[in-house]
């Protein structure tokens, strides 16, 4: 190996200005940072928007498949695959509501009925035990 690029840390003179550099460092990436933030807030609402495309297509997409199974099974029309498209897709934008208004808890326990309703089931599903 070769020694030729090698800098000598221990010189009095750079570690004096060590505390300088680290400090010009940690400015630099603090602004840099303040300026990137701003642009991953349209970065979270395209996230968010791609979720409610896809829990919206995705039931319909189950109900009609479903429906149409269904159908090809019993040898009917179309009379199924048209019920469970239009149920899919009150499924998918009843996963939307869920998805925006329930913060991602299960179907009708909110933080608000939670907080009402103290025999509410618990996330686990274990109730808190008073003694």
């Amino acid at each position: 190996m070769s020694d030729k690029n090698k800098k000598d840390w221990n010189k009095s003179e750079k570690s004096g200005t060590l505390s300088e550099r680290i400090a010009k460092f940690e400015a630099k990436t603090t602004a840099k940072k303040q300026k990137h933030k701003s642009r991953q807030l349209p970065a979270a609402g395209m996230a968010l928007a791609g979720r409610v495309a896809t829990e919206l297509v995705a039931g319909i997409a189950v109900g009609a498949f479903a429906g149409w199974l269904i159908d090809r099974w019993l040898g009917t029309t179309p009379a199924f695959m048209l019920v469970l498209f239009f149920l899919g897709a009150a499924g998918g934008m009843m996963n939307i509501w869920r998805l925006l208004n329930g913060k991602g808890m299960g179907a009708g326990y909110f933080s608000d009925h939670r907080e009402n309703n103290a025999s509410a089931p618990t996330k686990t599903g274990a109730e808190d035990k008073k003694d």
